[in-house]
């Protein structure tokens, strides 16, 4: 810190020395101070001033300093006259000393100007920060901005493109449903057609011929489920799948899909085992959907399990609580899709819970929700991939539109287990 000496009095520089000699202070006095033009250059910290000592040159000197620059310190030292307790006022002078100093004094003011100087520092350094950080939040409100409208863009877009997406969806499921009636009428007419020709009421047949004929009927049928499939899918994807609710007995109507597939369990050698529980109730569902669902998982099974395999299928009355999760065991078995089961026979039942496993292929546990998707045939059934893969999709919209549940249990190369669940009450289904 520089300090300038303006006196006349030898004693004030050796006070002043004194109280500097054990700091980094720099002491500097005009030369020839009786005959040198008074001067200051602005680069000055502390200017200690004898008021006595040539005063009328230094006034406008200092008055001038004072408006370019209010940095200097000054210390005004004097008689403790009236007169010149005025001009250090008239100078705004920081402090006045009364001669003779005492050094302990001057050694207090110093250090009062040393910690203004460090405080106006701060000050300055504070300033400084705060245009940074004022700077650099004006910035980030431009590039917050930019990126809002940006987002704002990339919405509209994407609003834009969701509309595009549903239009075409619409017209996907009007060519759909248009297709599919077309294709229907004309293939149930080359079957109606393969019946006459089989029961040789228009002549009779060579047994080639007739091998022939039936194995063209077996194409057409499953060409007709196809269609029936992809109709199945329009009306759900257009939100006109209607159940007919109807009370029926499920254990009847699940007896009787299996014996439609019982021919085909022969064909492959695979044995078949039926659980019906006890007291099953009769209830409420759409027949013909839910003897599509059975269809549609029996087949699948049956599809994927080599010959020589088993196939169980259970049908039992089942507590199903779908509460809310409250601990962390329900909401994984709520993630899992497992519906959360209570044991106990104080519950009465109020689902009906349908279990078919079998010793198939089985499934990997990263693709057994895809399994449930459209057009979905996962990489592990590369041995037979037959059909559009809408089978299980088309069942999990049944029984989600019945307020059920449906879900697979398996491991690759363990087999697989279907289940599902409806409830008893429809209405119940619906809340």
């Amino acid at each position: 810190m520089k300090i300038l000496l303006i006196n006349n009095d030898s004693s004030i520089q050796s006070i002043l020395e004194e109280c500097i000699s054990t700091s980094k202070h720099e002491l500097f006095s005009p030369p020839h101070t009786v005959n040198a033009e008074p001067s200051l250059d602005g680069s000055y910290d502390i200017i200690v001033f004898e008021i006595s000592h040539r005063t009328n040159e230094w006034i406008s000197l200092i008055e001038r300093q004072r408006r370019q620059c209010p940095r200097p310190f000054f210390i005004f030292i004097g008689n403790n006259c009236e007169s010149e307790i005025s001009t250090a006022h008239v100078l705004q002078g920081n402090a006045y000393l009364i001669k003779p100093i005492h050094p302990k004094l001057l050694s207090i003011t110093l250090a009062q100007a040393s910690r203004r100087f460090e405080l106006e520092t701060e000050v300055e350094e504070a300033k400084k920060e705060a245009e940074r950080v004022q700077k650099a939040l004006e910035e980030s409100l431009v590039r917050q901005k930019d990126a809002t409208a940006e987002k704002e863009l990339t919405y509209r877009e994407l609003l834009l493109a969701y509309s595009r997406l549903q239009d075409l969806n619409q017209k996907k499921n009007k060519f759909l449903a248009l297709a599919t009636h077309e294709l229907r009428t004309p293939v149930t007419v080359i079957k109606g057609y393969h019946r006459i020709l089989l029961d040789e009421r228009l002549g009779k047949l060579h047994p080639q011929q007739k091998k022939v004929l039936r194995e063209s009927e077996e194409s057409c049928a499953r060409l007709i489920k196809i269609i029936n499939s992809l109709l199945d899918l329009s009306r759900i994807e257009t939100g006109k799948l209607e159940l007919n609710y109807q009370e029926n007995n499920f254990a009847d109507i699940i007896k009787a899909v299996i014996s439609q597939v019982k021919e085909t369990c022969k064909k492959k050698r695979l044995s078949f085992h039926l659980k019906v529980g006890k007291d099953l109730p009769r209830f409420k569902f759409d027949r013909d959907k839910i003897n599509q669902v059975l269809a549609n998982l029996l087949e699948n099974s049956i599809k994927y399990t080599p010959s020589g395999g088993k196939i169980h299928v259970s049908v039992h009355p089942h507590f199903w609580e779908r509460r809310n999760p409250t601990n962390s065991l329900e909401q994984q078995n709520l993630e899992t899709g497992s519906p959360r089961e209570r044991g106990g026979l104080n519950h009465q039942s109020n689902a009906v819970m349908v279990e078919i496993s079998d010793t198939g292929i089985g499934i990997s546990p990263e693709h057994q929700q895809e399994i449930f998707e459209e057009f979905t045939q996962i990489s592990s059934n590369q041995t037979n991939r037959s059909g559009l893969g809408l089978g299980l999709s088309i069942s999990k919209r049944i029984i989600d539109a019945h307020g059920g549940k449906i879900w697979v249990d398996s491991q690759l190369n363990s087999g697989s287990k279907f289940m599902f669940l409806l409830p008893l009450n429809p209405i119940e289904a619906l809340l």
